[in-house]
């Protein structure tokens, strides 16, 4: 490998010469990455693969450079029209280096029209000309490749035969030696933990993600540098090459890392526009309980990328500070989104009897898999035999009398308490009509160092009455019935103060899956969940 590396250091060094291109060429500019090295020279770019092996890649003989220099072309003419030109070989010539020369090969290069930088996605975000029209353009691409790609259940990690084998695991491996050297080694630890512990609790988010078609062949290395919006449309360049594992995955993971991209340029606005657009033209709803994960473990790689870096230019060099600065921010941006990840949710879905707050409550349950407590069932299952609503003169007697309902309260704050001191989310399906009651959920919160979302079901009162009559005819769990409304309306205090906890409410008098976008996609969510979560990225 080190006899490669010398003879490739002088073919970098010919080709750092105008006279080495068949083309006019009127400056070279030079730029180093992990894995490779490029010239651009004003029409076209050329890349050069470095002979390293990396663990999760290996280029260290020219038969393995040539093949992933085709793949390289063949995989990113999927997102891009007329950018990949060729793989050229690279022969000896005396005591020089020709391109396409005559000879034995002794490297190759990938040969590109060279895009304008004005036009890359992160230049455009920075002169602030790119809108929520070129976003959803990017994002209705995305989802017509994503739609035609292959699928591979075998690339599914949900049924790696070992931890090892995932892809989040082998990043954590390769980055565990910069610990304490470039980046903080507690932090590293807790996204460490954080990570193996959310896999191994919801490893059935991941097999329903197989089961749904949601394992792809993606980009898998999706940034702001890679995607330029043109006026010959948007070109996608740089997808991963080498390693299908890698680039057969989840394609909220390849969302991921767009999303994590833009929040690390300062885009947060566009990160979540992003992932609003995507789940409103897929309704790919049960992509959302994975997206802190994947950010994590996409900030982790970029993070690696940087230690990389860092071990290979050494500490003299004039990059060495901003490289170390990117790792440490990468890894706090990790830890930030493994802090929300880790930390349970206690969803209240609360509001009028019809308000729709069993639908909404069931359908949160499913996506997220979790388990709902719900007061009707609770109240029935505790005073069994009691006399349920039955008249306006029943009100708030019987099973509904303040009695049973303290009781209720207590049973089915006990049950989400075992639920989230297990680290797991739960829902709560209750009225929460009074303020008190909404303020001890807050405290159990608290002391289980959970995030509350309160849910607020609301619906127009002609709606409401007519789910109420209905319920005369139909069998329901509930025993509130149209009589009881305004009894109903009166006890239900306004949810006008819960501090600055999260409080979104919906109107349930649209469909379940509209409401559902609305709750998981609200900027209170997306904000609030992070927040409690320990660290706003």
């Amino acid at each position: 490998m080190a006899m490669q590396k010398n003879h490739q250091i002088k073919i970098l060094a010919a080709m750092t010469h105008p006279g080495f291109y068949p083309h006019p060429v009127k400056s070279i500019e030079r730029l180093e990455t992990h894995i490779s090295t490029v010239f651009l020279t004003g029409l076209f770019v050329y890349k050069i693969k470095k002979p390293v092996d990396l663990g999760f890649l290996d280029f260290t003989t020219l038969e393995k450079r040539q093949h992933y220099c085709r793949q390289e072309v063949a995989l990113n003419r999927r997102l891009s029209r007329g950018v990949y030109i060729e793989t050229l070989p690279i022969t000896a010539q005396g005591d020089g280096y020709a391109l396409s020369g005559p000879g034995v090969p002794v490297e190759f290069a990938v040969k590109m029209h060279q895009l304008a930088e004005t036009d890359s996605m992160q230049q455009r975000l920075k002169r602030a000309t790119l809108d929520d029209r070129d976003i959803e353009e990017l994002v209705r691409l995305l989802v017509g490749f994503y739609a035609h790609v292959s699928m591979d259940s075998k690339m599914d990690t949900a049924d790696a035969p070992a931890a090892a084998s995932l892809p989040w695991e082998e990043n954590l491996q390769l980055i565990e030696a910069f610990a304490g050297v470039w980046i903080d080694r507690r932090q590293f630890e807790i996204v460490r933990s954080a990570t193996r512990s959310f896999f191994k609790k919801h490893k059935n988010l991941f097999h329903r993600r197989r089961k749904n078609g949601k394992i792809r062949d993606c980009h898998g290395d999706l940034r702001t540098d890679h995607i330029y919006f043109t006026k010959n449309g948007i070109q996608i360049i740089d997808c991963i090459e080498f390693d299908n594992r890698l680039r057969y995955l989840d394609v909220i993971s390849d969302l991921a890392f767009l999303a994590m991209d833009l929040e690390y340029n300062l885009f947060p606005k566009t990160a979540k526009t992003l992932i609003r657009l995507y789940v409103e033209q897929t309704d790919d709803i049960g992509a959302l309980p994975l997206l802190n994960f994947y950010r994590c473990y996409r900030a982790m790689v970029r993070c690696k990328v940087s230690c990389f870096r860092l071990r290979e230019i050494g500490s003299r060099s004039a990059n060495h500070d901003t490289l170390r600065a990117a790792a440490e921010r990468y890894l706090a941006m990790a830890h930030g989104y493994a802090a929300a990840f880790s930390r349970p949710i206690l969803w209240m879905v609360c509001g009028l009897p019809a308000s729709g707050k069993s639908t909404i409550a069931r359908a949160l349950a499913e996506v997220f898999d979790i388990s709902v407590i719900r007061s009707d069932v609770i109240r029935k299952k505790l005073f069994a035999g009691s006399s349920g609503l039955s008249d306006e003169s029943a009100f708030e007697q019987g099973l509904y009398s303040a009695y049973a309902t303290e009781v209720t309260y207590e049973r089915m704050f006990d049950l989400a308490q075992e639920n989230l001191k297990k680290g797991k989310s739960v829902v709560i399906d209750a009225t929460f009509s009074r303020a008190a009651r909404r303020a001890e959920v807050l405290r159990i919160a608290k002391h289980r160092q959970s995030t509350p979302v309160f849910v607020e079901c609301r619906a127009a009162e002609p709606i409401l009455a007519a789910r109420l009559l209905k319920r005369e005819t139909e069998p329901s769990v509930s025993d509130a019935r149209l009589v009881h409304l305004e009894d109903f309306k009166n006890r239900f205090e306004p949810i006008a103060r819960i501090g600055n906890e999260i409080h979104i409410p919906v109107d349930t008098g649209t469909s379940p899956a509209v409401c559902l976008r609305q709750i998981l996609l609200s900027d209170s969510l997306w904000d609030g969940v992070t927040r409690k979560g320990g660290k706003d990225v």
